[in-house]
């Protein structure tokens, strides 16, 4: 494919109006058209752009021939009939995360797009954030030692779903960047789930990971949190890294630190491993795009060149692989009286 990409969008709520916002303002796209249920809400957005088609109707929005991407922006329990169907017309699809909510039908979407040679793309927006992709260069380099430990926190008083878990909508982010730093195969996961504000849906997780090599994880998920923090900390056995991924607090400090491992003369001295010094360095990264925009500009080059993008389907089935593992064995508490 050459020149620009016509683009649709399907679903026009929360997350919708920010991807409309985006692809209406992308020099390789054109955005030709909008569906939504709500034929209100179709209106709305068809004024403020008028030279994109209107459509309450999913299948004669797909049905359009000069339509090449379809981005889903709908609820995840959505995503797969929704893609999959945009896939066999014959649609480039752009997916938000997570891909599915199941391994079978995120494996059914990555075939399905490679038997239609169309490019399979999952909005995991984190990694062309400018800051993560410096933890990845960092990180591969060496810069950190040998990386031992990752912790995520994602909390805050947000939205609070009715449709599905904190797992399912949080977890996607965090997992996605740990694979993206450290892509080794999960040896075993560990969730626990609370349910503290809506029966049969956890509003808070925590969950261990083990990767291949010793490499240990720790997620922290709540949606009942009084403040709002995304955080990223990458342990190695020479530096660390603190990441924190809200769009009005974005920073990257790398922390020099060093320990006294030698051996006290016995029954000299306490008992412990004095740091001898924990320095913080704030790293210095031009903002520049919005990583969505950046997101944007990643599929359409991948479209037009026939290319996978770094969040594609095939790559973000692990993402998949690792939510349902570990849902499985879940415990569950914390449930409202």
């Amino acid at each position: 494919m050459s020149g620009r990409v016509n683009v649709g969008v399907a679903g026009l709520g929360y997350w919708g109006k920010n991807l409309v916002r985006t692809f209406a303002a992308q020099p390789r796209a054109r955005l030709t058209d909008l569906c939504d249920l709500d034929p209100a809400r179709v209106a709305t957005f068809a004024a403020a752009h008028p030279a994109a088609r209107a459509h309450a109707d999913f299948d004669a929005f797909l049905a359009r021939p000069d339509l090449d991407a379809v981005v889903v922006a709908t609820p995840p329990s959505r995503h797969h009939a929704m893609a999959l169907a945009a896939l066999r017309a014959g649609k480039h699809v752009w997916v938000e995360k997570p891909l599915a909510l199941t391994v079978a039908d995120g494996r059914e979407l990555v075939d399905a797009a490679r038997a239609a040679n169309r490019c399979l793309f999952v909005d995991e927006t984190f990694l062309y954030d400018p800051l993560v992709r410096e933890m990845k260069r960092l990180v591969d380099a060496g810069a950190l030692g040998d990386v031992c430990h990752l912790s995520f926190e994602r909390l805050g008083m947000g939205r609070i779903r009715r449709d599905s878990n904190v797992w399912w909508n949080s977890a996607p982010h965090d997992l996605s960047i740990l694979f993206h730093l450290v892509p080794r195969a999960l040896r075993s996961v560990r969730l626990h789930l609370h349910e503290y504000l809506q029966p049969g849906v956890a509003d808070m997780a925590v969950a261990d990971l083990e990767l291949e090599g010793g490499v240990s994880a720790h997620v922290y998920l709540s949606w009942l949190h009084p403040e709002k923090t995304a955080t990223v900390t990458v342990v190695g056995r020479e530096r660390m890294l603190g990441y924190e991924g809200r769009f009005e607090k974005r920073g990257l400090t790398l922390y020099d630190y060093a320990l006294d491992r030698s051996v006290p003369d016995a029954g000299t001295g306490a008992p412990i491993i004095p740091v001898t010094h924990c320095t913080p360095r704030r790293l210095e990264i031009p903002a520049g795009v919005e990583p969505l925009a950046m997101a944007a500009e990643h599929f359409l080059e991948s479209v037009i060149a026939g290319t996978e993008p770094l969040t594609s389907g095939a790559r973000s089935l692990r993402v998949v692989e690792a939510l349902e593992a570990a849902e499985r064995g879940a415990t569950r508490g914390g449930r409202p009286g």
